[in-house]
């Protein structure tokens, strides 16, 4: 199995309070004999959001997107912290391309082979397009899956599917546990569209109100890098949380990370991290061979 590199912010380890989950994370990675690097010319920590999305990781398909999130241009005080993606790629992909000219957010992309899944909150970031227009232009113009849309829980501002889903690969799903009780209706919704599209594993609800954190994983070859809550993973979720991924994974060392000073900030260790597998870049081909075979 090809490994990728795993790209982090600079600032993740350069910030004081993520200094030490950066410093798991690269243990973790050194263990797994996994290489990391660590991004430029960025403005925070986080970088999922704003790095390309994998179109196919098949035949190393990357795209670019607008990248304008709410959440910070909104906010004068924010603004600052918004990356520029040709900044952030300049020394690691020879060649960009500004071909999904649409408000995007790396977050809010979960591939699932053919098909991907994300929040409806992608109408609402663009406004100026209609509904049936953005959804036909991503599906058969732009990205070229199955687009797979779940409805976003407006109580918080990000609206990501990584914060909700992870692919777990042979169409199988794997959900957060965290509206079964806190949201019935709402996860009730959930689970009737996914169970269209795929065997649906739900995570159990743990109590507490970061417990979502758990679903916010990377996996990587060999490898699950589990965010976690307690500095001694000893909190009763965690405990719970890796036994769990240690029965869904058995084929991989589940690494906890001490990821609380992200998880406080509404994010853990899939948003600090990107992927990048060697020799691919941004380029595109004929549509038919952007699925994952």
């Amino acid at each position: 199995m090809e490994k990728p590199i795993i790209y982090t912010s600079e600032w993740l380890a350069k910030t004081p309070e993520t200094i030490g989950v950066a410093k798991a994370i690269f243990a973790a990675l050194d263990e797994l004999q996994i290489e990391h690097r660590e991004l430029k010319n960025t403005k925070d920590y986080w970088c999922r959001d704003y790095m390309p999305v994998c179109v196919s990781k098949s035949y190393g398909m990357y795209t670019r997107y607008k990248y304008s999130p709410d959440y910070l241009i909104d906010y004068k005080t924010k603004q600052k912290y918004i990356t520029e993606q040709e900044d952030a790629c300049k020394s690691i992909m020879e060649h960009l391309s500004d071909y999904m000219d649409i408000v995007f957010d790396g977050g809010n992309y979960v591939r699932c082979g053919n098909k991907v899944i994300m929040t409806d909150k992608i109408f609402s970031e663009n406004p100026q397009i209609s509904a049936n227009t953005l959804l036909t232009d991503l599906q058969w113009n732009l990205l070229w899956p199955i687009i797979i849309l779940l409805p976003w829980d407006m109580k918080e501002p990000y609206g990501h599917s990584d914060g909700m889903v992870a692919y777990l690969g042979d169409n199988k799903i794997l959900l957060t546990g965290y509206w079964k009780q806190r949201n019935k209706k709402y996860h009730k919704r959930l689970l009737k569209i996914l169970s269209a599209h795929f065997e649906v594993v739900e995570l159990p609800d743990w109590k507490g109100s970061d417990t979502w954190c758990y679903i916010n994983y990377l996996q990587v070859p060999g490898g699950i890098l589990l965010p976690c809550l307690s500095e001694d993973f000893s909190c009763e979720s965690d405990v719970a949380a890796i036994e769990t991924f240690g029965k869904l994974f058995p084929d991989s060392r589940i690494m906890p990370i001490y990821a609380y000073p992200l998880i406080k900030n509404g994010g853990a260790i899939h948003c600090v991290t990107w992927e990048k597998y060697p020799n691919r870049d941004i380029v595109f081909s004929d549509p038919a061979c952007a699925f994952e075979k």
